[in-house]
């Protein structure tokens, strides 16, 4: 893609994005991408929702920082990175030994009935990656090694039953910090998605390297660092990776890459890791029904376990020329270009813009303006687009996609959240959902409910099928009482999905409190842009009762209660 600039969060895969309005795609796979024709207009502008997997990196990275120097390491002892502060990204290993700790310890499917059929280690994508370091125990550091394949014959996907694991933990560390790096690593994050995946031949070809990453290689699969070589007058590494079209995952046999398969709508996987320590934490998951398990062992490690089924989410595109675009989506794009950390990413088109990030913050900047924006998925921008492009797509999905992943939210998105959830150590709950977009970290407790808000098309791709949300709240008892001020008694608690219009959406709602966990969800109910409320008692405790307004023309009502919901007619303000 020539002459385009980025700004935000650039770990995402850049892909080239043209047109208006994209087709429909009918496979489910993660490699969709709309291919239409008016990218360059001068003021075109346009939104790709594509939900990226949380990890997409396909090997380990350590560097350390020094002002504004950065180094690729060997190891946390490694001469050139001495006196500095660590970043890394520590792909997890397959655990080989019963003493071995931050690895994949089983990959699993679940059956119909509950059963497990356990996978089985198979081989790593690339053997002795250069950029693979050992741990630092002490530092908290994971060892850093590649994706694993498993073989899970009880799960087979189109093209056989190979699923490659992505497990990572990501952070900062700063060896002069006088804490415990361990315990006060609050930059720490773990990212782990299951994809099914097929070896395939891609052939040879040749690629090209900006000049500052090294020699030209044979091939089209290679790892800049691979080549990269420090030394005085080149400090500053840079890790681009190349892949040939559809591959996903490289490996060292020339040509040979893994392709992404789709997933089976709602087949049950169980991820387990043996950690040497637990995370901090709220979890996000792209998957449904999630049951989460955590123990620590005496001897130290910790063993993490979460059971989920897999689920589809509407992936969706929209452009259009500056001065046609609606209000609402014309003030997201300038919010955007006024608040771009918490954007996602922005890629500026044809021409000389090197200043698009501050012509973009006004309205008459945009009309000047040929860009692409890939959002965050997450957070009241994302909420808002989404709202704004429905209507102009039709109000359905350009795609589906399917996915099994789960991540703990960054800081950004714990920004603003309940102490409950952000003064103790440990994992705090999961939240799960098929939205295309949803709130910014934990559920919000406003007027005695857990509050969380989705939004997404009305439709599936064929235009005619509604899509059917999913929603699920995993939350520590523990954290749940600090909330509420609780006692230890049993909780009891109640669900409702409230659609844009104020009215009481007619869903399936479990809800239940066991081993420590309270486990509630939402299924089956329709977008666009509904509310998930949750409502927690306790025998003793009298129940907090809130005042809604309802509105029907020019009348108006006060409604009082527990759970109020407005009268027949009238909808809620």
């Amino acid at each position: 893609m020539k002459n385009r600039s980025i700004i935000g969060l650039t770990v995402a895969l850049v892909v080239a994005i043209t047109g208006v309005v994209a087709p429909t795609f009918a496979d489910t796979s993660g490699s969709w991408v709309p291919q239409l024709p008016n990218q360059n207009d001068p003021s075109f502008h346009s939104v790709t929702f594509e939900d990226p997997l949380p990890m997409q990196f396909n090997f380990s990275l350590l560097q350390a920082t020094d002002n504004n120097s950065m180094f690729v390491c060997k190891s946390t002892s490694d001469p050139v990175c001495a006196n500095m502060a660590f970043k890394y990204l520590s792909i997890l290993k397959a655990c080989q030994n019963p003493t071995d700790v931050d690895c994949i310890s089983s990959v699993s499917a679940i059956d119909s009935s509950g059963n497990s059929q356990a996978g089985t280690f198979s081989k790593y994508t690339v053997v002795n990656h250069v950029n693979s370091y050992p741990a630092d125990q002490k530092l908290g550091i994971a060892a850093g090694d590649v994706p694993s394949i498993w073989s899970i014959p009880s799960a087979p996907h189109a093209s056989g039953s190979d699923y490659a694991v992505i497990a990572g933990e990501s952070g900062y560390i700063n060896p002069k910090d006088v804490r415990d790096p361990v315990t006060n690593n609050s930059s720490e994050f773990l990212n782990v998605s299951l994809v099914p995946v097929v070896l395939k031949d891609f052939g040879k070809a040749n690629s090209t390297l900006n000049s500052w990453n090294g020699p030209i290689l044979d091939g089209i699969y290679y790892d800049a660092c691979t080549e990269f070589q420090q030394t005085a007058t080149r400090m500053n590494a840079n890790c681009a990776h190349v892949n040939g079209d559809g591959c996903y995952l490289p490996t060292n046999a020339q040509g040979m890459c893994y392709a992404e398969e789709a997933m089976t709508p709602g087949q049950r996987f169980n991820v387990q890791l043996r950690l040497s320590h637990e995370p901090n934490g709220w979890i996000h998951g792209r998957m449904t029904d999630p049951n989460i398990s955590i123990t620590h062992e005496s001897s130290g490690p910790v063993d993490l376990s979460i059971t989920a089924g897999s689920v589809q989410v509407p992936l969706v595109y929209q452009g259009a020329d500056w001065d046609t675009l609606p209000p609402s989506l014309q003030d997201f794009w300038v919010q955007c270009m006024n608040h771009g950390d918490h954007c996602g990413q922005v890629l500026a088109g044809p021409g000389d813009h090197s200043d698009y990030p501050v012509v973009g913050q006004t309205p008459a900047g945009n009309a000047q303006l040929n860009l692409q924006g890939q959002p965050f998925s997450f957070g009241p921008l994302a909420l808002q687009a989404m709202s704004a492009i429905a209507p102009l797509v039709g109000n359905k999905a350009n795609t589906m996609t399917t996915s099994w992943n789960f991540r703990t939210l960054t800081n950004q998105e714990m920004n603003g959240a309940d102490k409950c959830f952000t003064s103790t150590p440990g994992i705090k709950g999961i939240v799960s959902t098929n939205s295309t977009t949803y709130s910014q970290g934990p559920p919000v407790l406003s007027n005695g409910s857990l509050n969380y808000q989705v939004s997404s098309t009305h439709y599936m791709p064929d235009g005619t099928t509604p899509f059917k949300g999913t929603y699920n709240l995993v939350m520590r008892s523990d954290v749940a009482r600090c909330l509420y001020g609780f006692s230890s008694a049993p909780i009891s608690a109640s669900i409702s999905v409230i659609s844009a219009d104020g009215s009481n959406d007619v869903a399936t709602t479990v809800a239940g409190e066991k081993d420590g966990w309270l486990s509630l969800s939402a299924n089956n109910f329709e977008f666009s842009a509904p509310v998930i409320e949750v409502k927690l008692s306790q025998a003793g405790s009298a129940p907090k009762k809130v005042t809604i307004t309802c509105v029907k023309g020019k009348s108006s009502k006060s409604v009082s209660g527990v759970s109020p919901v407005c009268p027949s007619g009238y909808k809620r303000k």
